[in-house]
């Protein structure tokens, strides 16, 4: 992935505007560093045809366009930009969107500022179930591989276990001093990782709600978890702990730093220190990618943590990232963008734009398999169909 690539924006609502004739929509891009470069796509009716055409300033190429997509390249960089509109937005929730998560079915659970913690139906909008008990917002909420359990993490310090399907409570694991920032699930949710502003990093045991160890602490803040599989399997002789002989535990720190510790074993295996906090990380295939306030994407080795690339494309802090198919991901930021990558060599100078977000954050970003679910601080969340994105990576 190069660095000299600009970083290409539009009108939040471009679709709306896209087939009228005799309509304005204005088109960014930018380099890192330098100021921005603002100009104007216009619609046409051409008289001959009946048809509208889109007539693109000096600096883009027009290539096409569908129902829900507009495809430009930026003629001095190489670049191609998909820019891909929400085949629907959900307003579920009467404050900004904290967290989002979706199963395989039509099932979805959302948490706000508002201190909601809700499981709706994506197809109808109809909220099933309004989940209380926690003494705040709910930072992160993720259903297990089920799709009938959910667990919550809260600003009050603890995490509790739903049933998806009745809402009823039955677990709720305390041990925090702070609050919870990050959830991680392990196989399929004997034991969960929750890690929280005091520091630590804790493995749960949920039928026995009872924490098994600190994985990690005494590195500060901690922001973000994610969990790998590793070759190096060990036996566990507890058989309340399900999982983890194989499994590594990498955490990301608001020092910068990027703690990776093998959860059986609760040892680290190593630490690497980057430039900015640590907002959130993902693994691809062996490759942990973490994306910082300042708004770089590091791309690091998960073996011993040495950075193998670095994206700088924008300045605005990274929220939110979510691993895809196929080597690809998406990344959310503070300002609104939202951006499909992907790590394939051959992709290097292709961008797909998730659109709908004026200026607000993107906080989360869920994917089943189909769709793409994005949490924004305007209270939406927008939904696009997978099948719009992977056809630009071909």
């Amino acid at each position: 992935m190069s660095n000299i690539l600009p970083f290409v924006t539009i009108q939040c609502d471009w679709i709306d505007f896209i087939r009228l004739p005799h309509k304005q929509i204005w088109i960014s891009f930018k380099y890192v560093g330098r100021g921005s470069t603002h100009d104007i796509i216009k619609t046409v009716l051409d008289k001959t045809e009946g048809k509208i055409q889109v007539v693109c300033p000096d600096s883009f190429q027009y290539i096409s366009q569908s129902n829900l997509s507009l495809v430009l390249k930026h003629l001095s960089s190489g670049l191609k930009v998909a820019f891909v509109a929400p085949t629907k937005t959900h307003t579920i929730h009467k404050h900004g969107i904290l967290s989002v998560s979706c199963g395989e079915n039509a099932l979805a659970a959302t948490s706000c500022e508002g201190d909601k913690l809700l499981v709706w139906d994506t197809r109808t909008d109809e909220v099933l179930l309004d989940l209380k008990g926690h003494g705040g917002p709910v930072y992160k909420c993720r259903l297990f591989p089920s799709n009938i359990v959910l667990i919550s993490a809260g600003a009050d310090g603890s995490s509790k276990i739903w049933s998806a399907e009745s809402g009823i409570n039955p677990v709720t694991l305390v041990g925090h001093k702070m609050s919870l920032t990050d959830i991680s699930i392990i196989e399929k949710g004997r034991n969960v990782i929750t890690v929280s502003k005091d520091g630590s990093a804790k493995l749960w045991d949920v039928g026995e709600s009872r924490c098994i160890a600190n994985v990690i602490e005494g590195h500060g803040i901690i922001n973000c978890c994610t969990i790998a599989t590793t070759i190096e399997e060990v036996s566990v002789s507890d058989n309340r702990e399900i999982g983890t002989g194989n499994k590594l535990l990498i955490v990301g720190c608001e020092s910068g730093l990027i703690v990776c510790a093998h959860i059986a074993k609760r040892n680290e295996r190593y630490q690497k220190a980057l430039d900015s906090a640590v907002n959130v990380c993902i693994i691809i295939d062996s490759i942990i990618v973490a994306g910082c306030s300042n708004g770089k994407i590091f791309f690091m080795k998960l073996q011993d943590g040495s950075i193998v690339k670095e994206l700088y494309e924008s300045a605005s802090p990274v929220l939110s990232l979510a691993t895809l198919t196929n080597q690809m991901f998406v990344v959310g930021r503070q300002d609104g963008t939202c951006t499909v990558l992907s790590l394939q060599e051959t992709h290097t100078a292709i961008r797909v734009q998730l659109t709908g977000s004026d200026c607000d954050g993107i906080r989360d970003i869920a994917f089943n398999g189909k769709w793409i679910l994005t949490a924004c601080r305007d209270r939406n969340i927008r939904k696009y169909d997978y099948n719009q994105v992977t056809v630009h990576f071909k």
